[in-house]
């Protein structure tokens, strides 16, 4: 008759893996080295074969591995091959802090799946904001497609402080984009328009596809507060005239579209003999002194209106604004123009900029330059063919907007 032991298998099979285990530490009856560089992992074939669809592969034909028993492993992490190693012995393994990539590299070549869906574990709980691109970088890597999605979940979630890590300006340029025109994106336009000046900022090859992504910006959304603030303290735009002209053009859209048009329009003059600035209202005929501001001090000027300052440009160069909103306002000065231009600069307003043509009675140039108010900087402009000397100038507004740059050609900003 034949008798049947019977023993907790669960027991059983746990004490076998660690004398396995044990064997394999004291180099006991193993029969197969794994090398990677110096150090040198001995091991016994039947478990590797047993626990492991890569070696089983490799020992089970006449390779010249089996043959040798011996593989050189090579561009792979000797201390992941060790914790592959052990896990394929003892079923446990522990995950580094910060080389999963190498951990997953080995994992994979050794068709270890365990190892390979616990890290894919471990990267999907861990992820946030800091780690959101190296763990986006290692699931495109190797495919796994549940850490991708968690990663472009986080992404829409978390995307205005992940624009602000160094990696935001790897980004493609056709991601960036399409996210800018998604319709059901929970970012205003304001946002975007950070986002996209954000994406610029940390890599500045991205540059030549900012106007391609403004594109699928609506600027009629945009207030024209955070235009103003843009054209005030954003470099790129300042550094760039064609986007200036862009976003400047806007912003008078978004400006003329906010304001109230039946307030009186006047004229200003300024009174020499009375150092005082007076105006005249061409409908009630009426001359009035409109500001205490005196102007003794300021000689040979041109003064032109934009915004809500009066500006003068003086023969030296010099540029000065009022602010005429406020009684109390006093004289600025700004930047200096970069050319001289004689006695009594010839100006215009074009765009929500200062241009300046030209020389004086006494002075002929060709030179052309071109103020950008919120920046407070002066562009050098394509001069004209010929010099010339007290020339007229007159803006046709919107009229022509649309040419403005085809007129001008910018060369680099001067402050």
């Amino acid at each position: 008759m034949v008798q049947i032991l019977s023993r907790n298998v669960e027991q059983h099979s746990m004490k076998m893996m660690e004398e396995l285990h044990r064997m394999k530490q004291e180099n006991d009856h193993c029969d197969f080295i794994i090398q990677v560089g110096d150090d040198v992992y001995y091991t016994h074939k039947n478990v590797l074969s047993a626990g492991c669809a890569y070696f089983k592969a490799m020992l089970k034909h006449d390779t010249k591995e089996s043959r040798e028993g011996k593989v050189v492993l090579k561009e792979v992490d000797s201390q992941c091959v060790k914790n592959c190693i052990d896990f394929i012995y003892s079923g446990k393994f522990e995950i580094p802090d910060e080389n999963m990539n190498d951990l997953l590299h080995v994992a994979i070549m050794m068709q270890l799946d365990d190892i390979k869906q616990a890290v894919s574990d471990v990267l999907e709980e861990s992820l946030n904001v800091k780690n959101y691109f190296s763990t986006r970088n290692v699931a495109d890597m190797y495919g796994l497609d549940a850490v991708s999605t968690r990663c472009r979940e986080c992404f829409h979630e978390n995307i205005m402080e992940i624009s602000n890590q160094p990696e935001f300006g790897n980004i493609e340029k056709t991601f960036i984009r399409n996210f800018v025109k998604l319709e059901q994106s929970k970012l205003c336009e304001e946002e975007k328009l950070t986002l996209l000046f954000n994406w610029v900022e940390k890599n500045r090859k991205n540059q030549e596809y900012l106007r391609e992504c403004l594109e699928a910006i609506k600027f009629d959304k945009v207030s024209p507060a955070y235009l103003q603030r843009l054209l005030e303290s954003n470099q790129i735009i300042s550094n760039d005239f064609e986007l200036y002209k862009l976003i400047t053009g806007h912003l008078l859209k978004a400006s003329k579209a906010s304001q109230k048009t039946d307030k009186d329009e006047l004229i200003i003059l300024f009174d020499r003999k009375a150092d005082c600035i007076r105006s005249f209202n061409p409908v009630t005929e009426k001359v009035e002194k409109f500001h205490d501001e005196k102007f003794e001090n300021l000689l040979k000027f041109s003064a032109i209106s934009l915004d809500t300052y009066i500006y003068i440009l003086c023969w030296n160069k010099s540029v000065h604004r009022l602010d005429f909103r406020s009684k109390n306002s006093k004289w600025e000065r700004m930047n200096d123009m970069i050319c001289d231009h004689g006695f009594l600069p010839r100006s215009v307003s074009l765009s929500g900029s200062i241009v300046v043509v030209g020389g004086s009675s006494t002075k002929a140039t060709s030179d052309v330059e071109i103020f950008t108010l919120p920046a407070n900087q002066w562009f050098q402009l394509k001069d004209k063919p010929t010099a010339i000397r007290a020339t007229s100038l007159v803006s046709l507004n919107d009229s022509c907007n649309d040419s403005v740059p085809s007129l001008f050609r910018s060369t680099k900003p001067c402050v």
